[in-house]
């Protein structure tokens, strides 16, 4: 994951750009080797640091097309044809993917699947229409992406973005970043990675402390459920990239290790560490009340990666 925090961190020193870009994405999805289709879904935070040049974060789902389940983060670079003005615009970019794959073994016995990751290069080209006198836009954008010795996939999303203006980026709401300290609890579900895709409900308790204009650190105390997949429970700690969208409403992105003092049950090895990826949105409903709202990708080596879904309240202190 450094080269995606690295690529973090340079889009969160891009605060002298002028616009910060959100989108969601929905779509279709090519697996090429096998000739299969599926669905694909996606989100994007993007920010040009000059006229013809960008930086960008991207979450993909690549659906489900037999045997897999494959979704991943990826960080890149954009070459643009001009600045974002009321009409057609056009952009190429590239950069690393790195992905979250579980996949059937056909065993007749023992691990039915396996949940592997890696790295994976990722290519795309996008065309967007930006509204007169609107911070509104659509995009339409293909993404490549081929793992070495694995089913390379081709994307074709439809994207509606908004432009944030404006806006430098840091803490606006702050009077100081180092005063933002929370304590948040939270709850919802948990997803074992796995092809049944067993639910459990999860509860966390957050610690968030901001140690600059752009990076928060946390702490998490969480519980994962009590069935057999999802028996898990500890504390992580995480480095977040933060990014204003306005003065109540921030996103990030972070990740950092993950001690479990409980693993669930599963076959071959079992480790205390795992690695937590998060991607997060916080609101300020007031001046000392946050809401907060996270997706969290456990990673493990022994095949029980799991999506948590958080939503929750916090005191700002």
């Amino acid at each position: 994951m450094q080269r995606i925090l690295l690529g973090a961190v340079a889009l969160a020193a891009a605060a002298a750009a002028p616009a910060q870009e959100l989108t969601g994405y929905a779509g279709a999805l090519r697996v090429n080797e096998a000739h299969e289709n599926s669905f694909s879904a996606g989100v994007s935070y993007a920010h040009p640091v000059s006229e013809h040049f960008g930086l960008s974060l991207l979450y993909l789902n690549e659906g489900h097309p037999i045997d897999h389940h494959r979704d991943g983060v990826a960080g890149q670079v954009w070459v643009r044809t001009g600045p974002n003005q009321p009409g057609w615009s056009f952009a190429a970019g590239a950069g690393q993917y790195y992905y979250f794959d579980t996949t059937n073994l056909h065993n007749g016995t023992g691990a039915k699947y396996t949940n592997d990751h890696g790295w994976a290069p990722i290519y795309s080209v996008q065309a967007t229409y930006h509204y007169q006198d609107s911070r509104w836009y659509n995009q339409v954008q293909i993404n490549r992406i081929s793992p070495s010795g694995k089913d390379a996939t081709t994307s074709l999303l439809l994207g509606v973005g908004y432009q944030f203006n404006g806006v430098k980026g840091d803490k606006l709401h702050l009077d100081g970043p180092t005063t933002d300290e929370a304590i948040t609890l939270m709850a919802g579900q948990g997803i074992t990675n796995s092809l049944s895709s067993e639910t459990s409900v999860i509860e966390a308790l957050e610690y968030r402390r901001a140690v600059g204009r752009y990076v928060d650190w946390t702490v998490t105390a969480i519980n994962e459920g009590n069935t057999a997949q999802s028996k898990r429970n500890g504390v992580a700690t995480q480095l977040w990239m933060i990014r204003s969208l306005n003065p109540k409403v921030e996103i990030g992105m972070g990740a950092g290790p993950y001690f479990n003092v409980k693993v669930p049950d599963g076959e071959g090895q079992r480790s205390h560490k795992a690695g937590l990826v998060s991607i997060g949105a916080r609101y300020h409903l007031a001046k000392r009340i946050v809401a907060e709202a996270t997706w969290n990708r456990v990673v493990t080596d022994y095949h029980r990666d799991a999506d948590l879904f958080l939503i929750g309240l916090g005191y700002s202190f």
